[in-house]
Order: C-alpha cells, then sequence, then structure tokens
C-alpha cells in the first residue's frame, strides 16, 4: 500500500499512462507533493487498485487512438466506481471536439487537461494537491456524514451509498428546492425523503405528509391534493383542505408519482410554479407553504418520452435528482444492514439472543434481493419470529423459496460421459480456426481454453455493461453471485 506523505495528505494517487517520457515528466511535476505515485500497466491492475485502495487521485491518459480510448475509458470507471478523482489528460485533448471530451466525462472523468499544452506541469500540480487535500477534507465529512444519517436510521457506508448520503446532506438544507428521488422499490427513497425533512432547518419542525400516487384514483386524486369545499360533488359533506395545505411548513413526499394521470400532473406543475392551490367548488386560489420530494421507481425520462408524463413537470421535479442504486450494487452494506435489521426487530424475539450466521448473510447476498433492504428486512423478521434457540441465524433460518431460488442459480450435476464415435474428416473442416488457435495456444488443455474462453466472454460482458454486474448477470443469463465469484476468481472487477 502508499506510504503517507510528511505533510498529511498521504492520499494514494495512481497513474495509467503508456509514455514513458510523459510519466517521467509528470513524477518530476509531481515531486514533493507528498504523493507516492503507482504506475497501473494492466487493466487488471487498475481494477485491483481501485477496489482495494481508499479513496484517492488517479491520472488516466486518454490514449489517442480508439481501442486506448476504449480502454482509459474501462479505467476511469473503475476508479470512479470508489469514488476516486479521477483527472483525464491527452496530447491535443483541448483540441478534440465536443464529442470526444464529453465521452471522457460519461466515463467519469472529472477534469480534462491537455497535455502537450505549456500550461500542464502548473495546471497538473495545482490540481492534484487541490484534489489531495480534498480528499482528506472528505474522509472526514464522509464520517460526519454517516454518522449523521445512521441517527436518521439510514444506513450503509459503501462508495456509492456515501455518495448519495452527502448529496442529501447537501440538499437538505436547500428548504425550498424540490428533489427527485428515482431507484427500485424498496430502496429506501421514502426512508432518505424523511431524513431530508428532519434535516432541513427550516422545515423540519413541519409535518412530513405521504402521498402514494398509485394508490389514488383519477377522481379523488385532485381533491386528495388540493382539498375541496363543501358541497362540491355529492359526497362533500365537509371541507377538506388538502395534503398540500396539511403539509405546511413542512414537506410533502409524492410516492410514485409516475402513476399521476396527465390531467392532474398539469394541476400538479401550476401548484408547484405558483405556490397557489385552487381547491375542487372553490373560485379562488390559496398560497401554499410546502417542499415538495418526489419519487419513482419508473424511468420518468422514458415516459416523457412516450407521452405518459409531462416534459415540463418532469423538469420542475428534476431539480436536484437522487438516484437510490439497488442493494445488489452495493453489497458491502449488507452485513451493517443485517445488525440494523437485528436490533430493530428484537421484540419479535425477545427471549433470544440472535446473531448472524456466515451462511446466512452468504445466501442473502447470493439472492440478488429484487426487494432490496425491505425484502431484507422482511427476511430478517422471518427470521427472528421464527428462531427457537440461540444458535447463529443460518442458512435453514430463511424460506424455503430462498433455497429454490438459491439452488436454481447452480450450475447442474455434470451428465455421466456417453461414449461417441466420430468419423474420420479433416480437422479443419469440424472445428473453426479460431478454436484451433486457442487450443494449440493452450496445448489443447480442455480447461485452460475455456477459462480463457470464459474470461473473454466475460470482460466483453462488462464491457457492454458499463462494468454493471448485476446487468452483466442478466445479460448472461447467470446469477449475480455467479458473476461475482467468477470475476474474483479471475482477478476481474466490475
Amino acid at each position: 500500500m502508499l506510504s503517507s506523505s510528511s505533510d498529511g495528505l498521504g492520499a494514494p494517487l495512481f497513474l495509467w499512462d503508456r509514455a514513458p517520457a510523459r510519466i517521467a515528466q509528470i513524477r518530476r511535476v509531481l515531486a514533493g507533493t507528498g504523493a507516492v505515485i503507482r504506475h497501473l500497466d494492466s487493466l487488471e491492475l487498475a481494477a485491483e487498485a481501485a477496489a482495494s485502495a481508499p479513496p484517492g487521485v488517479a491520472l488516466v491518459a486518454l490514449g489517442q487512438s480508439a481501442p486506448a480510448q476504449v480502454l482509459s475509458g474501462e479505467v476511469i470507471r473503475c476508479f470512479r466506481g470508489r469514488q476516486h478523482f479521477v483527472l483525464g489528460y491527452e496530447d491535443s485533448a483541448g483540441t478534440w471536439p465536443l464529442g470526444a471530451r464529453c465521452r471522457a466525462l460519461l466515463d467519469g472523468a472529472q477534469l480534462l487537461l491537455d497535455s502537450s499544452s505549456a500550461e500542464f506541469p502548473t495546471d497538473l500540480r495545482r490540481r492534484v494537491l487541490a484534489a489531495l487535500q480534498s480528499g482528506v477534507q472528505r474522509r472526514a465529512e464522509k464520517e460526519h456524514i454517516r454518522e449523521s444519517l445512521e441517527r436518521q436510521g439510514v444506513i450503509g457506508a459503501s462508495p456509492v451509498m456515501a455518495a448519495v448520503f452527502r448529496l442529501v446532506l447537501r440538499v437538505s438544507s436547500l428548504s425550498d428546492v424540490t428533489v427527485l428521488f428515482t431507484g427500485e422499490t424498496g430502496t429506501g427513497k421514502e426512508l432518505l425523503a424523511r431524513a431530508i425533512h428532519r434535516l432541513d432547518p427550516k422545515r423540519s419542525s413541519g409535518p412530513f405528509v405521504a402521498l402514494n400516487c398509485a394508490a389514488l384514483t383519477p377522481t379523488l386524486a385532485e381533491t386528495e391534493l388540493f382539498g375541496h369545499r363543501r358541497g362540491a360533488f355529492t359526497g362533500a359533506d365537509h371541507d377538506r383542505k388538502g395534503l398540500f395545505r396539511a403539509a405546511d411548513g413542512g414537506v410533502l413526499f409524492l410516492d410514485e408519482i409516475a402513476e399521476l394521470d396527465l390531467d392532474l400532473q398539469a394541476k400538479l406543475l401550476r401548484a408547484l410554479q405558483e405556490s397557489r392551490v385552487l381547491a375542487v367548488g372553490e373560485d379562488r386560489e390559496v398560497a401554499i407553504n410546502a417542499r415538495v420530494l418526489a419519487a419513482s421507481n419508473q424511468d420518468l425520462r422514458d415516459r416523457v418520452g412516450r407521452g405518459l408524463f409531462r416534459a415540463d413537470l418532469f423538469h420542475r421535479l428534476n431539480v436536484v435528482a437522487i438516484h437510490v442504486p439497488p442493494l445488489r450494487e452495493h453489497l458491502e452494506d449488507v452485513d451493517a444492514l443485517i445488525v440494523h435489521f437485528l436490533a430493530k426487530h428484537r421484540s419479535l424475539n425477545p427471549a433470544r439472543t440472535i446473531v448472524p450466521g456466515a451462511d446466512f448473510v452468504e445466501a442473502l447476498k447470493a439472492t440478488g434481493l429484487p426487494g432490496n433492504a425491505r425484502q431484507l428486512e422482511n427476511l430478517l423478521r422471518h427470521a427472528i419470529a421464527h428462531k427457537e434457540d440461540d444458535a447463529p441465524l443460518s442458512l435453514a433460518d430463511l424460506p424455503a423459496e430462498l433455497w429454490k431460488e438459491l439452488s436454481a442459480g447452480e450450475a447442474p450435476r455434470p451428465e455421466p460421459p456417453i461414449a461417441r464415435e466420430f468419423p474420420p474428416a479433416p480437422l479443419e473442416s469440424m472445428v473453426p480456426a479460431d478454436f484451433l488457435r486457442l487450443l494449440e495456444e493452450h496445448h489443447w488443455n480442455l480447461p485452460r481454453s475455456l477459462a480463457h474462453c470464459e474470461q473473454l466472454l466475460l470482460e466483453a460482458a462488462l464491457h457492454r455493461t458499463r462494468g454493471n454486474q448485476s446487468q452483466t448477470a442478466r445479460l448472461l443469463g447467470i446469477t449475480p453471485r455467479s458473476v461475482y465469484n467468477k470475476l474474483r476468481r479471475r482477478s476481474l472487477h466490475g
């Protein structure tokens, strides 16, 4: 591991470059900064370094050819996926077409420099020093954020969740800004919305009003949101102020907002733009003072494209967007969540001392948890309620449907060999030339040849999914756990 510098910065600094003269130049430029530079010369080393080192700084040469740029994009994604600061550079990058520069930013580079410019040495040293110092501050900030959110019942210390928490903490003080949460069911969108409410200095003393838009019928949705006057329609036997006014001084959380029909979307847009609502049966609008947080488990951009969601409402809600990743993309948080849920639901079985066993945790991580944290919590509740002894929770404490899922993901047992007779024929007519070359390279050793093929296929699938292991699993038709095991066995990283 990298040594710490005398000035206390001491964050790791990784260098991806194939030009010896430029590598030597960068080492000279950064001498005395306290950074110990580690040069990386393979994608495997880059993935390992990104995953094993604490978040630091990565300098990535973008390359001049298309293949080099594809490879550098993979390196950038490895480091950004682990929250490292990534500075991209290349000779004449300042004159590249906008599209080429945007691709590097889409891969995750946070800054682009032209390494052939006269200002490159000065800019590089200044930017690296700032990034190293910022890294020290971020590590302290990360611990503060983690503790702050944990007090709100939000659990997670993985890099992806740390980034979510940082944004939650930042926007909580922006008391009049709309926030749109996206993510699968069960990822904790409402929990984060409640955390924003409690951390909002202006609105924390006001109410938190939540509405599941999917549960509304079009005929009742308008009166539910905006209220109605007594006698406005049959059955309206009393005044109703509606949820916007019920949330006065606080927060209105609109969950599953994609389910609102188009007519109501237009009225909601006006309420957000004017901060006024018109109750059913009234002829004058009333001022409102509520911060709106919304959530969707559907792709709203896609729904806008299909004419199912108003583009203007989407842009009005999407002032700050927070995507909450599925649990399968940050499985390192499962252990902490298990401990949290065991403590939360201990009262279900107070006579027992309940702790998780290794195979219990392994099984939960291997399921893929399509229901995310909500499914994990339900599984823990089931296990606690049915526990009859003080032994650690094990595979036997999980429901039978989970056993079926896990057993279905295993490779089938090998069939006994069947004797076959091959008619004499030229080998080239039976086996494609590429396969023949592969077998020759591995001295006709079948396990090594198959392992090489599997590695190539995994790399291709990871490239197609931009390193996303769960998407790779779906693409290849195997379980996420199988992908993880294969990557670990082959020293690859998604």
